[in-house]
């Protein structure tokens, strides 16, 4: 059976999370509990099997790549848009203590052979941007103030994490979290507010990359340690996304001792050797391209977790062997959202694994589409961007990698409070096609209109860029396709290893690149300040009209739901008819698997959240 879940958690947080605020969420001594988000269409997980075991502490062999018979997907149901909700005026008050589930007697321990799909970029957890290459690999060893709850199936159920319990005052505009007094880093160096304090301001950091942390930034206005295990964090204005964000895995604490505070002596966080955390498990082993291992943490600071003994992360990027690995057992769950399989390959996987494991398919949690270096001739010229985005059929995407399941690549999500519909979308310059499903003829005139303009009447040579990952460099080869079949623009592929591509993409060493973008808070702040203003976590060339920043902070800062909504749909008019760095081809669906054995598991409401694994634990049946 398949398993679908359309993201309540993202689709609602506009909603919910102002409640959240005034009855954070989370433990059993919690001050009030916030309502589930409903869950569209999602099936009850099916009931274990008897069945062969394999919680393996030794890994077999990665299998080599096997074909198999390619079924597609059910048609993905609708789902209703939200209403916004104000933050809170009020202040408010929670214990979010973390208190493990029920589990029974005498099952501690085991080590639980996983998959990830790329190696480690770097493990600088400030400097990240991508949930794969560098959020994955940290996250075990690192704590944040606050998580996302994985051991509940309400998605926007936010925990403290380092943080014992929060109150919220001033209007809610100030933050204060008490900290434990017995938690360490893993030299065993006490942490307390001051790191709090160090790290908050590491991710405020304009001097140097902040493309995920640094998401925080419209909302702090400052931070600081009322006493040794009290920060107290002021914000600008009241908001309903800081918390949400705050408790993202990219918002992890450092040790301000370790670390050091002046930034021209800092220790470089990007190196292996340089890590050091509080989190549940310690990394005991890497090998590029292979595994990293991971070992409990004894002396961590949470009664009675971590469960496991251990985890090994095995590391596949190409996707028939990320099929063949799962089906023989040889990993029994995805690290985090991205298994690296499309939609065909999760429903092949579901029909080989039916009563044995559960296959996810979650979205929208991020975009597809072609990055344009805006610094880069002749994609320096707005005419020529605009070419671009005319002339991508984005249906054709949607049927080649999406089984026809993924969303229209509008440049923001369709069908959410804030965007328009997908018929709207379907109407509009770009993402149009004629009744018998081919490119519309008016597209590709304009485009071909717009080149002559430009000086490319004949097109012009050019590259893309492609890690491999997601089936981005076959993603690439079509775009290259229609792009020369319609303007003459003849373009190679450049297939890259993911931390190689995103070395090349920091480089300015790109013209055109395939790739995406996981979406931390399904709320305008987050797809706006994540994918279109200059420091964006995939806005490699810096884009950035005056129009869309105006936009942006506008409304940012408005608390009427309906001019915000009109301020946004104004942003995404811009983005479709005037101007963009990035052509989004589909709003996509992300297909994690879980092996029934593996216990307490619940599907994330975003890609970077439940990524520590404290709370699993292995039963077998």
């Amino acid at each position: 059976m398949i398993i679908r879940f359309w993201n309540p958690g993202a689709l609602l947080l506009g909603l919910l999370v102002a409640g959240l605020l005034l009855a954070v969420a989370c433990g059993a001594s919690a001050t009030a509990t916030p309502q589930p988000a409903p869950v569209a269409t999602q099936v009850p997980a099916p009931q274990p099997t008897a069945a062969p075991t394999q919680a393996a502490t030794q890994a077999p062999a990665v299998p080599t790549a096997t074909s198999a018979p390619v079924t597609r997907a059910p048609t993905a149901p609708a789902v209703s848009a939200p209403t916004a909700t104000p933050a809170p005026e009020a202040a408010s008050e929670a214990s979010t203590t973390a208190q493990a589930q029920a589990k029974p007697d005498g099952i501690y321990g085991g080590v639980i052979d996983m998959h990830v799909a790329g190696n480690v970029a770097h493990w600088n957890i400030m400097e990240c941007g991508s949930g794969g290459t560098c959020m994955s690999p940290t996250s075990p060893f690192s704590n944040g103030l606050v998580h996302y709850n994985g051991e509940t199936p309400e998605p926007l159920d936010i925990r403290g994490d380092l943080a014992t319990g929060w109150t919220v005052s001033e209007g809610g505009t100030r933050y204060i979290f008490e900290l434990p007094e017995n938690a360490r880093w893993h030299d065993g160096t006490p942490i307390t507010s001051d790191d709090v304090v160090f790290s908050i301001n590491e991710m405020l950091r304009t001097d140097v990359p902040r493309p995920r942390s640094g998401q925080i930034r419209p909302y702090v206005k400052g931070v600081e340690a009322i006493g040794p295990y009290q920060a107290q964090i002021d914000l600008h204005f009241p908001s309903s996304a800081f918390l949400a964000f705050l408790a993202t895995d990219f918002m992890k604490m450092w040790p301000m001792h370790w670390v050091g505070t002046d930034p021209e002596t800092q220790r470089n966080m990007r190196l292996e050797e340089n890590i050091l955390g509080s989190g549940p498990f310690r990394m005991v082993e890497h090998e590029k391209d292979v595994v990293y291992r991971w070992e409990k943490n004894q002396d961590y600071f949470k009664d009675g977790l971590p469960y496991l003994d251990g985890m090994n992360y095995f590391i596949i990027n190409d996707s028939s062997r990320i099929l063949a690995a799962y089906k023989a057992e040889q990993v029994l769950m995805t690290v985090y959202l991205n298994s690296n399989m499309n939609v065909r390959e999760g429903q092949e996987l579901q029909d080989d694994r039916e009563g044995k494991g559960r296959v996810f398919f979650a979205g929208p949690t991020l975009w597809h589409g072609m990055l344009i270096n805006t610094e880069k001739e002749p994609f320096t010229d707005p005419k020529v961007r605009r070419a671009l985005n005319l002339i991508l059929h984005r249906q054709a995407f949607d049927q080649i990698f999406g089984a026809g399941e993924y969303q229209i690549g509008s440049p923001l999500p369709p069908d959410q409070w804030f965007s328009r519909t997908t018929e709207e979308w379907l109407q509009t310059p770009g993402l149009r096609e004629t009744d018998n499903g081919e490119k519309h003829p008016e597209d590709i005139a304009e485009a071909q209109r717009l080149m002559a303009e430009a000086g490319y009447e004949d097109g012009f040579e050019t590259t893309i860029l492609a890690a491999n990952f997601l089936s981005f460099p076959d993603m690439a080869q079509v775009a290259a396709d229609q792009m020369e079949r319609w303007l003459n623009i003849r373009a190679v592929v450049q297939p890259e290893e993911p931390a190689a591509g995103y070395v090349r993409y920091e480089s300015s060493d790109w013209s055109l690149g395939f790739h995406g973008n996981g979406i931390l808070v399904m709320d305008p702040d987050q797809l706006v300040a994540g994918s279109y203003l200059s420091a964006a976590t995939r806005n490699y060339s810096g884009w950035e009209p005056a129009k869309i920043r105006e936009l942006y902070d506008a409304q940012l800062i408005e608390t009427d739901t309906e001019k915000r909504r009109q301020l946004v749909l104004e942003l995404g008019d811009y983005l479709a008819a005037e101007d963009t760095h990035v052509v989004i081809t589909t709003w996509a669906m992300l297909v994690p698997y879980v092996d029934n054995r593996i216990k307490n598991y619940n599907i994330a409401s975003g890609f970077a959240n439940h990524t520590n694994k404290e709370h699993l634990w292995y039963e077998d049946n």
